[in-house]
């Protein structure tokens, strides 16, 4: 059976050189914003001397910030994988961490351009203060960066797989797949899993999670007709690559699903079921 071979784009090609080369352009570019502003007390140096510095500060950040991020979002999901709000909150708790680590490093910094005289610890306070807003609006920045090309490679490769897959499919029908994937919130768009019936709302599970829409199954099922999945039950749609494997309980034929969800499947969608599993 063919198995779920799409990663997530965020977590896929966080480090490759493309992504590390568009971070740093942003980091470049918001240090010669500041060089150019000249905060801090800072306007009786040089635009060269102050975007010095600002480079060295902003880069040492990027080396902080960054791999803070990365592991904020592994700890918290292994701790807490089904928190609805597990990204933004892992998100504030790396910045806070980060600007601590990095509150600390700064002051080397300004002694290093600077030479200042006061004491290392007067500084520590002011430093994790300025570090909390600038770090803090950097990471901001590229984290919405990264949400847009998250949303662009989703489209992307579900755009690719229905051109494999259903060569057959029109234009109005890929058209259709994007409004519907459209209708969910921008952290829960990803590859389709299943779709559930419930009463008059419909519940959209991809692998980003779960959302209610207030939607009939029949109008969702018209969305998706040429997406490469099938009806198993009166109330639930599948996608077919999602489903990993299968189980009898008793008579009954079980889905067993990417995302651990078990979907039954009736009687009246068992010959298609086989049909589309490959199942004898």
């Amino acid at each position: 059976m063919k198995k779920n071979n799409y990663k997530n784009h965020d977590e896929s090609s966080r480090w490759t050189i493309r992504n590390i080369a568009s971070d740093s352009t942003i980091v470049l570019l918001f240090a010669c914003f500041l060089a150019f502003l000249k905060p801090f007390g800072m306007d009786n140096i040089s635009f060269v001397y102050a975007l010095g510095f600002w480079v060295t500060t902003c880069m040492c950040g990027y080396l902080v910030y960054a791999p803070a991020l990365t592991l904020g979002r592994a700890v918290l999901s292994s701790i807490a994988p089904n928190l609805k709000a597990k990204n933004v909150l892992s998100l504030v708790v790396s910045i806070l961490c980060a600007s601590l680590i990095m509150g600390l490093i700064t002051p080397f910094i300004i002694n290093l351009f600077f030479s200042l005289s006061s004491d290392y610890w007067d500084k520590v306070p002011f430093s994790i203060i300025a570090c909390l807003f600038i770090g803090g609006v950097i990471t901001l920045i590229s984290v919405t960066k990264a949400y847009v090309l998250e949303q662009s490679a989703v489209i992307t490769y579900q755009q690719k797989r229905l051109e494999l897959e259903q060569p057959e499919v029109t234009i109005l029908q890929q058209k259709m797949l994007m409004d519907f994937m459209s209708k969910l919130p921008i952290e829960k768009r990803g590859e389709l899993i299943c779709l559930q019936m419930d009463d008059h709302y419909l519940q959209v599970h991809t692998d980003k999670g779960s959302h209610m829409l207030l939607m009939r199954f029949k109008d969702a099922l018209k969305q998706l007709d040429g997406y490469p999945g099938f009806q198993a039950h009166r109330s639930w749609w599948v996608s077919t690559n999602a489903v990993t494997a299968t189980k009898r309980e008793g008579r009954r034929l079980i889905l067993l699903m990417s995302n651990d969800l078990e979907v039954p499947v009736s009687q009246t969608f068992l010959g298609q079921t086989k049909d589309k599993l490959n199942m004898s």
